[in-house]
């Protein structure tokens, strides 16, 4: 007998039994399908979390001042050094350095008309705009005049257009009051952030010196690095930091940096953990269909005794048997992980459809399942196969 004629009766075997299969295959398609789907959110959401903090910021290094701690343990009064433009360019000439933003930050009220809008204003330089993703749909970006001038301009977001202006309103050239101070709007941009992340009242970008005029801060406050290569991410912000400590002369503290990939190390590495955990559960779900595998074939052995000890009769060797019981527990088993497949990509478009995550379902792990699904077959299958191929010839044919 070959190997397609023996899949065909096992096929025929499964279907003559539809209900006793398919309760057989439920463990299976439940833990295959657990499985698929979980690592295909982890992956979804792996891909979610990078793109959300890469997209408008990718290689960036934080460049972040932090006092030495004092000899008796205490705590110490400390003034962050003041930084400047200068300072700025000396860290460009850093090999790997790409550009360097200097930003500072305040807080007001936007009033239009009758319109108000609460939000952040982000203080920046002619650098923000070649450093970072930002499309100007209105009018036009800061300029290093706005800067050195002090020019009382300013730029908001889509989302602060939409809350402070009609749609058929002229927004470039309007004067809108902030502190009750009037600034003048000579571009909007598409906001840099994912929607889901976006505030309700909008952002804003005026001139870092004139920030820094109104609310008494120092004009650069925050330093971004955008190194050149991703690969050199770490070793161009250490350069980075290491050049600004020495320019600064430093001595009871120093720059250093905390980059963006540690945070999505330890984010993949706890969705890993998650992952782990839930497939453990869903492998135990597949241990407990594999022992209803076997259960299962025991009995299809005790019922087919007759039919066996017929087939050695007529010259079925104890190996063709063996084969033939294994072949109908792996397709049993083969045929669960398919359904579970199935239910995983349900599953996945589900999660798609209702969620911000897109679940992404690896073909690797589809392979695996059907191979994993193939494998629990073969082990719980050897023992009623090896039971059947033991059985005397004239034992079986006398079985009642």
């Amino acid at each position: 007998m070959s190997i397609w004629e023996s899949f065909k009766i096992a096929l025929s075997s499964i279907w003559n039994h539809k209900i006793r299969s398919i309760l057989t295959m439920l463990g299976i398609i439940i833990g295959v399908a657990a499985v698929i789907t979980i690592v295909a959110i982890g992956e979804g959401a792996k891909t979610q979390m990078t793109e959300d903090m890469f997209s408008t910021e990718e290689n960036v290094i934080e460049l972040y001042y932090e006092p030495f701690p004092t000899e008796d343990g205490s705590d110490m009064m400390w003034i962050e050094p003041e930084l400047t433009g200068t300072d700025l360019d000396a860290i460009r000439e850093v090999p790997g350095v790409k550009t360097v933003i200097g930003t500072n930050q305040g807080w007001g009220m936007m009033v239009h008309n009758e319109k108000q809008s609460d939000m952040q204003i982000t203080g920046v330089g002619p650098d923000y705009f070649s450093g970072r993703r930002l499309e100007v749909v209105e009018g036009r970006a800061l300029n290093s005049r706005d800067v050195d001038s002090m020019n009382r301009v300013v730029m908001i977001d889509t989302v602060a257009k939409k809350k402070l202006f009609k749609e058929s309103e002229q927004v470039i050239g309007e004067i809108v009051d902030i502190d009750d101070n009037p600034y003048k709007i000579i571009g909007v941009y598409e906001s840099p952030l994912p929607e889901m992340y976006r505030g309700e009242e909008g952002e804003s970008l005026m001139p870092r010196s004139l920030i820094s005029m109104m609310f008494g801060g120092n004009e650069i406050q925050n330093i971004s690095v955008i190194a050149q290569e991703a690969d050199t991410l770490t070793e161009t912000g250490m350069m980075a930091a290491q050049e600004l400590t020495e320019l600064k002369g430093l001595e009871d503290g120093m720059y250093t940096t905390y980059d963006m990939g540690d945070w999505e190390a330890e984010y993949e590495q706890f969705l890993t953990i998650i992952t782990l955990v839930i497939s453990s559960i869903a492998g135990i779900s597949l241990l407990v269909g594999g022992i209803g595998v076997m259960n299962i074939m025991l009995v299809s052995v005790t019922e087919r005794t007759r039919e066996i000890g017929l087939r050695k009769a007529l010259g079925a060797t104890r190996g063709r048997i063996l084969l033939q019981f294994l072949i109908e527990s792996i397709t049993l088993t083969s045929l669960g992980g398919l359904i579970g497949i199935s239910f995983a990509v349900l599953g996945a478009m589900l999660v798609t459809q209702f969620s911000p995550i897109t679940a992404v379902i690896s073909p690797i792990v589809v392979i695996i399942g059907v191979g994993f699904s193939a494998f629990i077959g073969i082990i719980f299958g050897i023992l009623p196969a090896n039971k059947a191929s033991k059985l005397s010839p004239i034992d079986a044919l006398r079985y009642e």
